[in-house]
C-alpha cells in the first residue's frame, strides 16, 4: 500500500509539472506574439508568424470554397494524394473553360464558312442572265441577241424593279435554306440529341465505376495466387486447359484465372472508357461537309473508333514502323539481343516495340481489334508500364484534337482519375500470356 501511494503521488506530481509546462509554453507563445507584433508596428519588421498563418488560412479556405475542394484528414493523406486531388479540382474548373474556347473557335470557323458560302450565293445570283434564250421568231427578230445582256434603256423601270425583287427573294431563299442546313447539322433531332447528351454525361461515370470493380477483382485474384504460390494445387488443371498448351509452365497454369480476369474484365473496362467520345475523324464536323451530304441524314452520324485503332494511330504518328525497321532493331529481334539495358529503354521505345510485335503476331491471323487490345493490356501489365503507356497515348495532342469529342471522358478529365486507379496494379508482378489469341494458330504452323 505504501508503494502504491508513492506511485500515485509521483504521477500526480508529473501531471502537475506537465500542466505547468503547458501553461508556461502558452505564456511564452503569447509573449513572443506580442513581441513580434510590437516589433512589426514600431520598426516595420517582418509580419508576425501568427498574422501570416491567419492570412494563409484565409487564402486557403477561400480557394477551397472557389474550387469546391473538400478533403477530410488533410494531415494524414500523403503528398501525392493531396497533389492529385488539387489537380483534379483545378481541372474541374479549367476543362469546361477549355471546352468553351474550343467550341467558340469551332463556331467562328463555321460562321466564316457560312459567310463565304453566302457571298458565293450572292455572286451566283448577281451573275445570272435574265435574257431570253428561246428561238421563237418574236425574240430572234428583236434587237437583242439571246446571248447579249439587255441595257437599262431596253428594260423598263417596272421590269428592273421586278428583277431586283426576284434576285432578292432568290438570295433570301438560298440563305434560309443554308441556315436550315446549318441548324440541322448542329442540332439534329432535338429529342434524340438531348437523350444523347444526357447519356454522355452519365455513361462515363458508370464505366469508371466498372473499372474500379475490375481492378479490385484483379487485385484479389493476384493476392490469392501469391498466397497459393507456395502450395500449388494440381486439381485445377482441367479448368486451365483453355488457356494453355502442353508446353506451358505450372506458373502459367496458375495464372489462368488471373488471365481471364484481365482479358474479360479489366481490358474490356479500359476499352469502353477509352471508346467514350472516340471518333474516326472529328474534323468531319465542319459545316461544309454537312452541306454536301445533307440528303443522307443517317450518314451524318459520327463513326466510332476502336481503342486499338487509336494505338495504331499513335504507332504510325510516332514512326514506329521506321523505328522497328532499323538494322539494329532487326538484329536485336533476330538474335533476341538487348541493345541497351532495360533501365535505359524509355517508355516510348518499349511501347512502340510492343505494339509492333503485337501487329506482327496478331494481324497475319486476322485477329479482331479486341484480341489486339487484350494482348496490349497483358503486355503492359507484364512490363509494369500500363499507366505510362496509356498516358503517352492519351496525352498525344494530335490524337486528342482529331479523334476525341469535346464531351468525351478523356477530354473532360484527362483520364487522370483512371490513371490513379490503374496505378495500383503497377507493383503487382504479372506473367500473362500475350499470344493467347494466336497460340493455337502458331502451334498448328509449328506442327506443319
Amino acid at each position: 500500500n505504501g508503494s502504491g501511494g508513492f506511485d500515485e503521488e509521483v504521477e500526480s506530481k508529473i501531471a502537475l509539472q506537465k500542466t505547468k509546462q503547458r501553461e508556461l509554453i502558452e505564456q511564452l507563445k503569447t509573449q513572443l506574439e506580442d513581441l513580434e507584433r510590437y516589433a512589426y508596428e514600431t520598426d516595420g519588421q517582418d509580419v508576425p508568424q501568427s498574422v501570416l498563418l491567419e492570412r494563409q488560412n484565409m487564402i486557403i479556405n477561400h480557394l477551397k470554397e472557389k474550387l469546391n475542394f473538400e478533403v477530410d484528414d488533410i494531415g494524414k493523406l500523403p503528398l501525392d494524394d493531396l497533389r492529385w486531388q488539387v489537380d483534379h479540382a483545378i481541372n474541374e474548373i479549367v476543362s469546361p473553360l477549355k471546352m468553351k474556347e474550343h467550341l467558340v473557335h469551332q463556331l467562328q470557323t463555321q460562321v466564316a464558312d457560312l459567310e463565304r458560302f453566302i457571298h458565293y450565293l450572292q455572286g451566283e445570283v448577281s451573275t445570272e442572265t435574265l435574257a431570253c434564250t428561246c428561238a421563237c421568231p418574236v425574240h430572234t427578230t428583236g434587237t437583242v441577241k439571246p446571248a447579249q445582256k439587255p441595257t437599262k434603256r431596253q428594260i423598263p423601270l417596272m421590269d428592273r424593279s421586278e428583277d431586283n425583287h426576284t434576285k432578292t427573294i432568290n438570295t433570301v431563299r438560298k440563305v434560309i435554306t443554308l441556315l436550315h442546313l446549318y441548324l440541322m447539322s448542329q442540332l439534329g433531332c432535338s429529342s434524340q440529341r438531348n437523350r444523347d447528351k444526357k447519356s454522355n454525361k452519365t455513361t462515363w461515370r458508370d464505366l469508371r465505376t466498372r473499372l474500379d470493380i475490375a481492378i479490385e477483382h484483379v487485385l484479389e485474384i493476384a493476392a490469392e495466387n501469391e498466397e497459393n504460390s507456395s502450395s500449388p494445387n494440381d486439381n485445377d488443371d482441367d479448368d486451365l486447359d483453355l488457356y494453355g498448351s502442353d508446353t506451358e509452365s505450372p506458373k502459367q497454369h496458375a495464372n489462368a484465372k488471373l488471365t481471364s480476369a484481365v482479358r474479360k474484365h479489366l481490358a474490356i473496362c479500359i476499352r469502353d472508357l477509352m471508346m467514350h467520345g472516340l471518333t474516326a475523324d472529328i474534323r468531319a464536323n465542319s459545316v461544309v461537309p454537312f452541306i454536301g451530304c445533307f440528303p443522307q441524314r443517317r450518314s451524318m452520324t459520327v463513326e466510332q473508333m476502336h481503342p486499338w485503332e487509336l494505338i495504331v494511330k499513335y504507332y504510325e504518328f510516332k514512326n514506329g514502323h521506321r523505328y522497328l525497321s532499323s538494322p539494329a532493331q532487326k538484329l536485336s529481334q533476330s538474335f533476341n539481343l538487348e541493345l541497351v539495358s532495360a533501365r535505359n529503354v524509355s517508355p516510348k521505345q518499349s511501347l512502340l516495340t510492343t505494339v509492333g510485335n503485337i501487329i506482327a503476331t496478331h494481324t497475319p491471323y486476322k485477329r479482331s481489334y479486341n484480341s489486339h487490345f487484350k494482348a496490349f493490356i497483358c503486355a503492359a501489365l507484364n512490363a509494369q508500364k500500363l499507366v505510362p503507356w496509356l498516358r503517352l497515348i492519351l496525352q498525344c495532342q494530335y490524337l486528342l484534337e482529331n479523334h476525341y469529342m469535346s464531351w468525351s471522358y478523356v477530354i473532360k478529365t484527362g483520364f487522370q482519375d483512371a490513371f490513379h486507379a490503374l496505378d495500383r496494379l503497377t507493383n503487382v508482378h504479372f506473367d500473362l500470356p500475350v499470344d493467347l489469341a494466336v497460340r493455337q494458330f502458331q502451334n498448328i504452323k509449328d506442327a506443319f
